[in-house]
């Protein structure tokens, strides 16, 4: 295969040899080392075989000693392509324009797709990125991509890992963070346990620190639970400072209004659809449409980018974004007070509920009508875990003078 090949690209003829001397013709291939191939004799006079261009063109100096006659049938190969080629300078002028188009493509990135954590500000992160050299356009071998992600974890302290992966000319990067820690009391500091919300203690369970309230206490928001500072055990002991813990259970109420308007609107969808076509290329945006779109609020907007892609990991500077408007009308709907109670009822408690560290034990409402809305008043009983720490400013209380220190 590979030797047919390589025949072809240097060119082969196919010759008819006529004349009588058909013997001579064939000793003097044989003396001038002239290969030939194919040979078939039709008669005795005629024979037909290959040649390569190159051989051709030996023989054509030694033909005159044969006495025989040599016709070409057939020219393939290479060589004969390029010459039939030569003066079509269009296509040409097109070999050299596409092998352009293919440096460039394969030259810079013209698809990036980013994988960025929650936790981190995907614009920031892009922006930052574009401002170091990554951006739809930028040549591959211009991106120093250590030097870039070092620069990056640098510049986002929440940022854990940072990758570029260049699969062809596109570029995808992924990024992961941290959610920063949230500030804690050191565990060394002196700490008290304080009310969180106003209610009446249930139950105290003091793991370190003084309890200051006991159950059946009514307390205020900021109320001291827990103090950090501990009376002494013993008639000769001495106060001394600590880290309050403990768990603290309060009944507690919660009070809650909403509202929600009776009559809203619904949308019916007339069929009407409408698209408008853009073409993108690179980063500069042609619009195939006249004005800037479509104006009034009574359509919902599908907007859909196709990119020109060869293969998974070459894409095309080229893409179609097709904007679709769906056009609907407004129609009115007027719902009861009783229509709205339950889902107004699980949306109130719902909140409640994500809100505490307990659970709800009872709740009465009123739902009634004013001024066209649907007004909730809610009120619910609960039993949470209202102390949370705080740093204590205690200091210890100096100790008396003994009877023998006052005595005269």
């Amino acid at each position: 295969m590979l030797a047919r090949l390589w025949r072809l690209a240097r060119g082969q003829v196919r010759v008819r040899v006529t004349g009588a001397s058909l013997p001579r013709f064939l000793n003097l291939c044989a003396e001038k080392g002239l290969m030939l191939r194919r040979m078939e004799r039709t008669a005795w006079d005629e024979m037909y075989a290959t040649l390569s261009l190159a051989d051709f063109r030996a023989l054509r100096r030694y033909m005159g000693r044969t006495g025989c006659r040599v016709h070409i049938e057939q020219r393939r190969g290479m060589p004969f392509w390029a010459a039939r080629l030569r003066p079509r300078t269009a296509l040409w002028g097109g070999l050299v324009l596409l092998m352009l188009l293919c440096w460039v493509l394969c030259a810079h990135i013209w698809s990036i797709e980013a994988h960025i954590d929650p936790v981190l500000d995907e614009a920031e992160v892009m922006q930052q990125l574009e401002e170091l050299g990554v951006h739809i356009g930028a040549r591959i071998s211009s991106l120093d991509t250590r030097s870039i992600r070092w620069t990056m974890l640098g510049m986002q302290p929440n940022m854990t890992f940072l990758s570029l992966n260049f699969r062809g000319n596109s570029l995808t990067i992924e990024a992961y963070g941290v959610t920063p820690p949230e500030e804690k009391i050191d565990q060394n500091a002196i700490v008290k346990v304080v009310a969180a919300r106003e209610g009446v203690i249930k139950s105290v369970k003091a793991l370190e620190g003084q309890p200051m309230v006991q159950a059946g206490d009514a307390v205020e928001t900021g109320d001291t639970l827990i103090s950090g500072l501990v009376a002494p055990t013993r008639e000769d002991g001495n106060y001394h400072l600590t880290h309050a813990r403990g768990e603290v259970e309060a009944y507690t109420v919660h009070h809650v209004t909403a509202a929600r308007a009776l009559e809203t609107e619904n949308k019916v969808y007339t069929g009407k659809v409408r698209r408008q076509y853009a073409l993108v290329l690179g980063n500069h945006r042609l619009n195939l449409y006249i004005g800037s779109g479509i104006d009034g609020g009574t359509c919902d907007k599908i907007i859909e980018t196709r990119t020109l892609r060869l293969s998974d990991s070459v894409v095309f500077p080229v893409s179609l974004v097709v904007q679709t408007y769906v056009f609907y009308e407004r129609e009115p709907q007027t719902a009861t007070v009783e229509e709205l109670r339950v889902e107004m009822l699980s949306r109130a408690l719902e909140e409640i509920a994500s809100g505490m560290d307990g659970s709800v034990t009872e709740h009465s409402e009123t739902l009634t009508e004013q001024d066209g809305a649907a007004v909730l008043e809610m009120t619910v009983h609960a039993v949470e875990q209202i102390g949370v720490e705080a740093v204590d400013d205690s200091t210890i209380p100096e100790k008396p003078p003994s009877e023998d220190e006052t005595a005269p």
